[in-house]
């Protein structure tokens, strides 16, 4: 589950799917976290397995699907996987990049919930600068109660080189809507506010091997009750190879 409180996200994480290669690949990758971030909201408490496997086409059509363990009730023991599809490719210097994303929890039943969850998305990128906007028409994975309404979700993110081997990354994200002000009065009941900013900085370094190790401290603005406002620091260490 995203965003209920019994799970109360990174640019590691599924939120942020990268433009498929100039090439048609499978490629994979593994990794392990010391926390799943999504969206500025930690979707556990401690440590992540996560993993995804791609295939893109020189025509720039892409599929892929990627899993995480996650908590409920801020305990281990939740997964989530999601498939996703689209189309990305460029017009001259700038990048596009349209499709969908599926977010499926195998504990559904068990915990009781509908959080399930269906986002189309389009994005535009430009060297370093990137630009994308995620719309769900009902946003169960928030609260889970059946009764979700609609959120959309705008991600700028940045990504410059340092040097041959470390790179500088930074984003901001701005969540709106109908949901989002359902959301935040679980954590207070007398808010009317329907939109959170969440923010982040880091760093990536490339490792022998196909390893990448990352660093990133994440925050919201999100002051609602007893909502958890503590800045996140998440490390992580993951493996991409080709298939």
């Amino acid at each position: 589950m995203k965003f209920s409180k019994w799970v109360a996200g990174s640019l590691i994480g599924a939120g942020m799917i990268a433009s498929p290669s100039a090439f048609a690949a499978f490629t994979g990758n593994v990794g392990a976290f010391s926390e799943y971030v999504f969206r500025g909201v930690s979707q556990g408490s401690g440590a992540a397995v996560q993993g995804g496997l791609d295939y893109s086409h020189d025509s720039g059509l892409y599929v892929g699907t990627w899993a995480s363990t996650i908590g409920f009730g801020g305990a281990s023991g939740g997964t989530e996987v999601d498939g996703y599809g689209g189309f990305a490719g460029k017009i001259g210097d700038l990048g596009y990049d349209i499709g969908g994303i599926f977010y499926w929890y195998s504990e559904e039943d068990e915990v009781d919930a509908k959080l399930n969850t269906l986002e189309v998305y389009g994005g535009l990128s430009y060297g370093p600068v990137a630009l994308k906007y995620y719309y769900a028409d009902e946003a169960n994975f928030f609260i889970g109660d059946d009764e979700a309404k609609e959120a959309g979700y705008l991600l700028g993110t940045l990504a410059l080189p340092i040097n041959d081997s470390i790179n500088f990354t930074a984003s901001v994200g701005m969540y709106s809507g109908d949901e989002i002000e359902r959301f935040l009065q679980t954590f207070d009941p007398g808010t009317s506010e329907d939109t959170y900013i969440d923010y982040s900085i880091g760093i990536s370094k490339t490792l022998d091997g196909g390893m990448t190790f990352t660093l990133q401290l994440i925050d919201t603005d999100i002051n609602e009750g007893d909502f958890d406002d503590d800045p996140q620091v998440v490390v992580g260490f993951k493996k991409s190879f080709e298939m």
